[in-house]
Formats: structure tokens, sequence, C-alpha cells
């Protein structure tokens, strides 16, 4: 998955290029890099990589674009190297969640009350979970 940064670092100045995709030429690999905040993308790129896997015997190395949001780890503070806007962006406009989100709705398959429901419920069986291996 390439999210844009290394730990500190954008891809552009870490890879000298804007990812690791064409590298695989470099090993005899295929590749493809697939828009990774896309749902529909990604299953369709992994389902067609993993079948030229089986049929010809060979590795295909898949970059899915997407952005992280969070810190890239607990000694990482990501506002040093990005803005606030930029990942507030990210996390409102183009997650993968909100995205899957919103085709849903637009397409009458998901709403908020749906939701909301299945968070209640969610949210039930982790607190019972949690319970039971506390107990």
């Amino acid at each position: 998955r390439n999210n844009g940064y290394a730990i500190s670092t954008s891809t552009e100045d870490q890879y000298a290029g804007d990812g690791i995709c064409v590298r695989a030429i470099g090993y005899g690999m295929r590749s493809l890099r697939v828009d990774g905040n896309d749902f529909f993308a990604v299953y369709k790129a992994v389902s067609e990589a993993r079948k030229v896997a089986i049929e010809n015997s060979c590795p295909v190395l898949i970059e899915l674009m997407t952005y992280r949001v969070g810190h890239h780890s607990t000694s990482d503070d990501s506002t040093a190297y990005r803005s606030i806007d930029e990942v507030n962006y990210w996390d409102r406009e183009d997650s993968p969640v909100g995205r899957l989100g919103r085709y849903l709705a637009k397409n009458n398959l998901w709403d908020t009350e749906q939701d909301n429901t299945y968070a209640k419920e969610v949210g039930w069986l982790i607190n019972a979970a949690i319970l039971n291996k506390v107990n």
C-alpha cells in the first residue's frame, strides 16, 4: 500500500518517483497500480492479479494508492510534514470507508438508520466479548 509518505518523507522524495509499481519490471514481475481508496477497483485488481498469478505461476505486485490519515507510529508526529487541512481532506472526502458509504447510500443500499443500528449491535458484541475475556 502506498499511502503517500514514508515515516516523515513524501514518496516522491523516498523513491525518487511516485511509487514502487514500475520497479517490479526490474524483478521480471507484472504489476499494476490501483486507487486503493476505491473498494471496487481494489476488488477487481486483486481478482485479476490472482487469476494471472495462478494461471502463470508468477507473482504480481499490486500498488494500492491510498492515504495514511493517522501517524506512522507512536513516535511520529505527522503534523511536522503535512498539514491538518490535508489530513482532514483525505479523512472527510476520500477515505475508502467514506467513499463506499456514499456509494451505498446513493444506490439506496445503506442509510443512516441502518448504520446507527449496526453500530449499536456491533458495540454490544464488542462489549460482550471484552467482558467475556475479563471474567
